[in-house]
């Protein structure tokens, strides 16, 4: 297979990540294999190679070695994608091995505050400051990438695992190279317990991510030293996983926000967003609803231009076949127009910020991933640690929700955005370090209180304010939850909405309030060619947690009244996510149909008819070219244009030319 210089880049990316057993090798056909992934329109493959259990003949003694190896070879298989045209990534796994490799080596293994091993069906938790992530890994990477012709290398479950396959907490590790380490650096013992509660668990963590980002660095000098031209996850491509499993609450919008994520404004790297096909980890052989895996696949496909399926086993061999047939029609798409796909770029105009969050969902960015999608509003994610002046070219404004701890060089990045003409929406406590406050854009001179208890306090959109927030007009009383920030603001800071404090609930003869405050829910603070806007309550959250019209009323009003962005699709359903494109010059809006998702429930999209779009700029010239078989024109509205595409099933793009 030709090789060239960084192959990724441009890459039209269609994954198929096959999670090969053990016994997937016993009767392995390269061709077949190959074959199927090639009819399937796969570009790229990732399966196993190394680490828990060697796929192929390792010379390495504390390298467990397949007994299934009857099949034909790894390299077989490596030879028979290439063939074809596919990339082949390895997939390793170091933080477990095998019970009889233990036993040889007692001294790897994860131990918790009382010296156990965690033994899960034999495969025993390792740790990254221990000898075997330490240093046996890196002599397994080396053999199985040099005596191997893959293309890249994914590494499985990094870092420090608290956790087994059932859930069950075991506590952070207490192993001989973590108690020694971290005694070195901060003269402690390692907490016994994940509590932030705990004034040393800071420096553990601390040491923690130390430990993993030196892991990290010397993980991507091993794989260049050996072949620079092996993509490395997280660098050259970045992966991530839209999943399920059991007792966790679904996440609709999980492709959708994962794909932007990783994909970054200018999509300079593949945003390998893996649609897991079976439901959780109990149960690894049945299928989520079909209608699931193919909302996914648009949502990565319309966010980062790339489709991304995770199966277990082989696709011949794989008997739930349910999600095939829909993620398989998105495949088909993205081939067809695969150039568009891999040279699009995002066209947002607004940017949601990510906090530093360990957790699965971060409330209080899930909720304005909720309501901007159904607001129509096209917007970028990035990490907070990721902004930098060039995210934020073209971008008209910033959202940080709840975002207290930020670096002084990142709040006057920030500050020097709206001082340009850009506007920030910070809510909740951000831009505060220890009661020092960082973001001066927000016209804050100091924080009075923190309530944390807030039982029936509401806001009220009353007098003056009813013609700013025109939304709440007939819901004039806003609920936001427990937590509220009483801030002092500024002379120069306009305030809007007036807090109602504690009052009766109950009974319902004293249900009544008797007070009204000037503590205002939302601030206004002109900051040289721009503004911030503070709101003091943790407006994403509790749309997360609730998702009441009422909260979403508030965020129409803030969007379109107080930031003045553009309404773009003012009757579209809100199931329908709208995004906006570059590609060679054109303007690109993709639509995707999630009319389909009930509570918990993914059913087939009820399609959706005369869909107006108002573009700003719209000079009535342009061509728009639907690519799913729908009809758009341009029509005269209002003194302007606007288009009309007459119906929209599950996804559709248009290419306005």
């Amino acid at each position: 297979m030709e090789q060239r210089k960084h192959w990724w880049q441009g890459y039209p990316w269609r994954m198929i990540q096959t999670n090969l057993r053990e016994i997937d090798m016993e009767d392995m056909d390269a061709e077949k294999f190959a074959q199927d992934l090639q009819d399937f329109g796969a570009t790229v493959v990732t399966l196993n190679a190394a680490g828990i259990i060697a796929s192929y003949d390792t010379k390495l003694d504390f390298h467990t070695q397949s007994d299934y190896l009857h099949g034909d070879s790894l390299q077989a298989v490596i030879d028979a994608c290439h063939k074809r045209g596919i990339r082949v990534i390895a997939r390793t796994d170091f933080s477990k091995i095998r019970y009889p490799l233990y036993e040889r080596h007692p001294e790897w293994a994860y131990r918790d505050r009382d010296g156990n091993i965690v033994n899960y069906n034999g495969d025993v938790q390792t740790c990254p400051n221990g000898g075997y992530q330490g240093e046996a890994m890196f002599t397994i990477l080396r053999e199985v990438l040099t005596t191997h012709t893959f293309d890249g290398v994914f590494c499985n479950m990094a870092g420090f695992l608290v956790m087994d396959y059932s859930g069950v907490y075991h506590g952070p590790c207490h192993c001989a190279g973590c108690k020694q380490k971290f005694k070195a650096a901060y003269g402690l013992d390692v907490p016994e317990k994940d509590d932030p509660r705990n004034p040393d668990y800071k420096k553990y963590a601390a040491f923690r991510n130390a430990c993993t980002a030196e892991h990290r660095k010397r993980l991507i000098e091993t794989v260049r030293s050996i072949d620079p031209e092996l993509a490395i996850n997280g660098v050259d491509y970045m992966r991530t996983e839209s999943n399920t499993d059991i007792g966790v609450a679904l996440w609709q919008f999980s492709a959708s926000s994962n794909a932007r994520l990783s994909a970054g404004i200018q999509r300079k790297r593949p945003a390998d967003n893996a649609s897991v096909d079976f439901i959780g980890f109990r149960y690894r052989d049945t299928s989520v609803s079909p209608a699931l895996m193919a909302l996914r696949q648009w949502q990565s496909l319309a966010n980062a231009g790339s489709v991304s399926l995770f199966i277990m086993g082989r696709l011949d061999n794989h008997r739930d076949i349910s999600g095939f047939a829909p993620t398989k029609e998105v495949f088909d798409f993205h081939k067809a127009h695969e150039t568009l796909f891999t040279r699009m770029v995002s066209a947002a105009e607004v940017l949601l910020v990510h906090r530093p969050m360990m957790a699965r969902i971060d409330p209080a960015v899930a909720g304005w991933v909720k309501a901007l999608t159904f607001c129509h509003v096209p917007f970028d994610e990035i990490r907070l640690n990721e902004l930098t002046p060039e995210a934020l070219q073209g971008k008209r404004l910033v959202i940080l929700p709840d975002c207290p701890i930020m670096k002084p060089e990142l709040a006057a990045l920030l500050d020097g955005f709206a001082e340009k003409g850009g506007q920030l929406i910070a809510s909740g406590d951000t831009g505060f370090m220890q009661d020092r406050q960082m973001l001066q854009s927000l016209g804050i001179a100091a924080v009075k209180e923190r309530k944390k208890d807030c039982m029936s306090s509401v806001f009220l959109v009353d007098g003056p304010d009813a013609a700013r927030f025109p939304s709440c007009a007939e819901a004039p009383y806003i609920a936001f939850g427990s937590d509220l920030t009483v801030c002092e603001y500024r002379d120069s800071v306009q305030r809007y909405l007036r807090l109602i404090p504690e009052h009766p609930f109950g009974p319902p003869e004293r249900c009544y309030y008797t007070e009204i405050t000037d503590l205002p829910g939302i601030a206004v603070h002109p900051w040289g060619k721009g503004r911030a806007i503070h709101i003091p309550w943790k407006i994403g959250a509790f749309y997360y947690s609730e998702g009441w019209q009422n909260t979403l009323n508030v965020f129409r009003d803030v969007l379109f009244g107080l930031c003045g962005l553009p309404e773009i699709a003012p009757d579209l359903s809100p199931m329908a996510e709208l995004v906006l494109g570059k590609w060679e010059g054109n303007t690109v809006i993709q639509l995707v149909n999630a009319s389909g998702c009930f509570a918990n429930n993914y059913f087939a999209p009820t399609p959706l008819y005369e869909i107006r779009l108002k573009l700003p700029g719209l000079t009535g010239k342009e061509k728009p070219a639907p690519l799913r078989g729908g009809k758009a024109a341009l029509h005269e509205a209002n003194g302007g244009y606007e288009i009309i595409l007459n119906e929209l099933k599950d996804y559709e793009a248009i290419i306005l030319k």
